[in-house]
């Protein structure tokens, strides 16, 4: 073969052999480059050119936000144990003679919403700060036309209040004018007032307890808006303030829906979310 023929010849294998061997090498580059692409923001095309799109990898979880978290949950922190005991077999349904209807076996047992109540965590004892915190108590559907607020202690009563009842069943609350003492029980009742004299002792009872806040406590009070003192007092174990500071912002915005939920958490963690619809009648 002469030496134009095999130019001829080959020349066109060779230029063939080139190619192949050209596209092998810029494909291992791309797979040897693709580890590398693959937390880079990938493009995607569209009608209007290429638009760089999202793509979150290993973001940590957002932070809870206020409106999200639970609030008002109760939670009884180191509570003293009361020195004061609560009568055993009291009658408290808050019912006059005429609404009682008996049970016809003897073993029917009232829920709370039908039972006349102090509102309190489930032990019926609550811490306070104050000399003079507010006392709240649920009355069920009743005839009587009023309720008695007694303030006890050391088995003595001390002072009384009555609140007059136009509906029920509702809730109802006192102040009373006596200053609670540092590190003393104090026992309080709520009976009620028929219009014909009940002949059974008909009333309920709880207690309550006043310590003193740690300077720490008091700073934080201090520097708190009034609806985040809710969850300070609630997570410190102060029941009649958390429930009180509560009960204010819910008559001053009867429809927020925020403190609609606090006020629930708060009954529920307490055993009282049966009563959580009940109207507030007095403040």
């Amino acid at each position: 073969m002469s030496p134009k023929s095999f130019y001829y010849y080959f020349s066109p294998l060779a230029i063939a052999m080139f190619s192949q061997s050209l596209i092998f090498s810029i494909s291992l580059s791309d797979i040897q480059a693709q580890p590398e692409q693959k937390n880079k923001t990938p493009i995607q095309t569209s009608g209007s050119g290429t638009q760089r799109v999202f793509q979150p990898v290993g973001d940590p979880e957002p932070s809870p936000t206020r409106g999200g978290g639970t609030r008002g949950l109760f939670q009884p922190v180191g509570d003293p144990e009361p020195t004061t005991t609560l009568g055993g077999g009291r009658r408290g349904d808050g019912k006059c003679p005429k609404d009682r209807v008996q049970p016809t076996n003897g073993l029917s047992k009232e829920s709370l919403e039908q039972q006349l109540s102090p509102l309190l965590p489930i032990k019926k004892f609550g811490l306070t700060y104050s000399a003079n915190p507010r006392l709240y108590a649920y009355i069920p559907k009743t005839s009587a036309i009023a309720v008695v607020f007694t303030l006890e202690s050391k088995g003595e009563g001390i002072e009384q209040k009555r609140v007059d009842l136009t509906n029920s069943p509702s809730i109802v609350s006192v102040k009373f004018d006596t200053p609670l003492a540092i590190g003393q029980d104090y026992k309080w009742l709520v009976s009620v007032v028929c219009e014909i004299p009940d002949p059974e002792d008909n009333f309920s009872e709880g207690i309550v307890h006043r310590i003193k806040p740690s300077p720490d406590v008091i700073g934080k009070l201090a520097k708190a808006k009034e609806s985040d003192r809710i969850d300070l007092y609630a997570k410190s174990g102060i029941w009649y303030e958390a429930l009180d500071s509560l009960v204010k912002l819910r008559f001053a915005s009867p429809n927020d829906p925020e403190l609609r939920s606090i006020w629930q958490n708060l009954l529920k963690s307490s055993g009282l979310e049966s009563l959580a619809n009940s109207p507030i009648k007095n403040y």
